[in-house]
């Protein structure tokens, strides 16, 4: 499923943003190689990330987990607005692409503020749209990653093919030594 040119990447850097690793923030550096690769999303509206962000990008991180593990609609609306409210969100219309479309971050916001705004709308729009039962937890027993399920019929339940597959071998060996 794909939601929108402006949301889908917003929605995998959150997914992104959430499972990674504690090295992908141990410092200025290994922020800055992470969040390389949503370059083309922010460069020309935030700053680039500075050390003084680390602790504000981790309780981000920890934000954006309540909203992909929310139980409810309710829950992940409140919790989205929450994000919103405090990132300084406010809808505008842009045209530094050459189109108009819409952008929600300050502007020359800080990179904690795009980063916040930027992922609460993407997950915002996929909420509005398709319900919390878009979001997810892996179902790996070993797996703690979040995920946004794109499937036609909603089926997902699992972060990526590998913990699928983990899964099913672990159940096939389960079958076959009974």
């Amino acid at each position: 499923m794909y939601f929108n040119h402006y949301t889908n990447r917003p929605v995998k850097l959150a997914e992104a943003l959430v499972n990674a690793e504690e090295d992908d923030f141990a410092d200025a550096k290994a922020m800055e190689v992470f969040l390389d690769g949503y370059r083309e999303l922010w460069e020309g509206v935030a700053k680039p990330a500075r050390a003084t962000e680390l602790v504000a990008i981790r309780n981000l991180r920890s934000a954006l987990r309540g909203v992909l593990t929310a139980p409810d609609d309710a829950s992940a609306a409140t919790k989205i607005n929450q994000i919103l409210t405090s990132h300084g969100a406010a809808p505008r219309v842009s045209l530094h692409s050459g189109e108009p479309h819409l952008h929600f971050e300050p502007i020359n916001s800080t990179m904690t503020s795009w980063l916040g705004t930027t992922t609460a709308m993407g997950l915002a729009a996929v909420l509005v749209e398709h319900g919390v039962n878009r979001f997810g937890e892996c179902e790996a027993g070993f797996c703690q990653h979040v995920y946004v399920d794109t499937s036609r019929n909603k089926s997902r339940r699992h972060c990526s093919s590998t913990c699928s597959t983990r899964e099913a071998v672990a159940a096939y060996r389960k079958r076959k030594a009974e």
